[in-house]
């Protein structure tokens, strides 16, 4: 009913069924119905019949690449154990961080390292991330792990080539890009449609009777849909900030209201046009959090001929300092002293005038991310933002992230996100089921018929237009819709016919 598509929302129990009749009435119940109450109800069904129909296969994906990401984390610490882990003896210590790197670097000569993420604990590799340039659109890295306590390099992880990436660029871009990642924000945009329109339908004819069968099937459906009609908006509402047109313009809401980045005036950025913490790597396990994405980063004082010194991201020797700046040991003791929680990734300067960015993200605990910029020569925090410096808005996105990929509430928060995909998959199936079932046979697609008052049908229109300006590419592709049936179906008998 919500969200995924009822290709065939049945009539109510009391309301006659003719044969190869697209049943489009709900049960008045008695005769104090209005009928433009009835009028109401057709318009809505059919709008949410051709929602359904247009974005069925692509919401189905969205649910199953959905289910199999939430398990991320736990399934790559399972499959890259022998890589992420290490057995230390209790007086072990490790190797200075430097040389940790440098033999990555002999490793993987031609490589330029991009960052490292020290271990959190005694139990786990250091990891180095090297830029590369096959790796895929949203990953283009690769991740070395080295053993902290012989500097050994234990292996290597193209990150553009792993299932989880895959599974990631199948839900975000069809493996497509841009195209794809339009695609996907006009299935999410449409299943928020689905998901209003599939309320009301419910509200209206709330099924009670008829538990087997066509009846019974489209009961399970509408309760199952209302049932779960919450958590499908809040996880269409938090996967938006990520799309392409949504996203940005949110990110342009948050940047013109002043939310979301601190203040110019708190360190000076001398470039014409400022670099932001996004370029800084697309790898999605080493990136700042998202809030942090527009900060503009700041430049190192350089002074005493550093700039003799000027070389590509990582490239000041192993450590990805200037021989005489500041090192990376101290660049995670200063994360340290700051508190940056957890796990965080060191990014390493780029070039003589970059800086550290130290980024700690916690899905867990949002309030506890942390971004830090320092002083590639002097060690001096540039700028430090964290959740006291989000704005409201950028909060509730960071809210709605960790929600999104089951990690705000631990496993409680995984299996409802696990089981709204799943309830997804099935009113999906459902939905298509029961169009097939009562589809006319060779007279057309079996579409709800059109209300037949204007008034309503206008009314209905401007609903869903104001819902278009809301989402934007689900607005254009309505005017493209309305104005099809406006030039083309209303006019053409066998294309009305057609689509009822």
């Amino acid at each position: 009913m919500t969200h995924a598509p009822s290709l065939s929302e049945d009539r109510p129990d009391n309301t006659p069924e003719p044969d190869n009749t697209p049943q489009t009435e709900p049960d008045s119940g008695n005769d104090r119905v209005r009928p433009s109450r009835n009028q109401l109800y057709k318009a809505l069904w059919r709008w949410h019949f051709y929602a359904g129909l247009l974005v069925t296969p692509l919401l189905v994906l969205l649910a199953v690449t959905g289910g199999i990401y939430l398990f991320k984390p736990a399934y790559e610490n399972w499959v890259y154990k022998d890589l992420r882990t290490v057995h230390a003896t209790e007086h072990a210590k490790p190797v200075p961080l430097a040389e940790q790197v440098d033999a990555v670097r002999k490793a993987k000569p031609d490589a330029t390292i991009q960052s490292v993420t020290p271990p959190s604990d005694r139990e786990h590799s250091t990891m180095v991330t090297l830029a590369a340039d096959g790796g895929g659109p949203w990953a283009p890295t690769v991740s070395v792990y080295v053993n902290p306590y012989d500097g050994k390099v234990l292996g290597s992880v193209d990150n553009g080539k792993t299932f989880m990436q895959n599974v990631r660029e199948l839900h975000g871009n069809l493996l497509s890009g841009d195209v794809g990642d339009r695609l996907m924000e006009l299935t999410a945009s449409w299943a928020a449609i689905l998901t209003f329109t599939g309320l009301y339908l419910w509200w209206r004819a709330r099924p009670r009777r008829g538990r087997t069968g066509r009846r019974g099937l489209r009961r399970w459906h509408a309760t199952v849909g209302a049932a779960v009609s919450v958590f499908l908006l809040l996880l269409i509402a938090t996967g938006l900030p990520w799309t392409g047109i949504w996203g940005q313009q949110l990110q342009k809401v948050i940047t013109a209201t002043k939310q979301g980045t601190p203040s110019a005036e708190d360190y000076k950025v001398s470039s014409k046009v400022p670099t932001t913490a996004d370029h800084l790597t697309s790898n999605p396990d080493t990136s700042v959090p998202w809030a942090a994405e527009k900060v503009q980063l700041p430049n190192s004082k350089s002074g005493d001929g550093h700039e003799g010194h000027a070389g590509h991201m990582g490239g000041y020797g192993g450590s990805g300092a200037a021989p005489d700046g500041l090192s990376i040991e101290r660049a995670v003791a200063i994360a340290h002293h700051e508190r940056v929680p957890g796990t965080f990734t060191v990014t390493l300067p780029q070039g003589p005038k970059g800086a550290y960015t130290i980024s700690g993200k916690s899905e867990a605990d949002p309030a506890q991310q942390r971004t830090l910029f320092l002083d590639q020569y002097s060690g001096k925090v540039l700028a430090s933002y964290g959740w006291p410096q989000y704005g409201l808005l950028s909060k509730l996105v960071e809210e709605g992230i960790a929600l999104h990929q089951g990690e705000r509430f631990g496993w409680p928060n995984l299996l409802v996100a696990l089981g709204t995909c799943l309830a997804v998959i099935g009113m999906a199936i459902s939905g298509v089921v029961m169009w097939w079932r009562r589809r006319p046979t060779g007279k057309g697609l079996g579409a709800p018929r059109r209300a037949q008052d204007a008034r309503v049908t206008r009314g209905v229109a401007l609903i869903m237009l104001i819902l278009g300006v809301a989402m934007p590419l689900a607005g254009i592709s309505m005017l493209v819709i309305l104005t099809l049936d406006w030039l083309l179906i209303r006019r053409i008998a066998p294309l009305r016919r057609f689509f009822g």
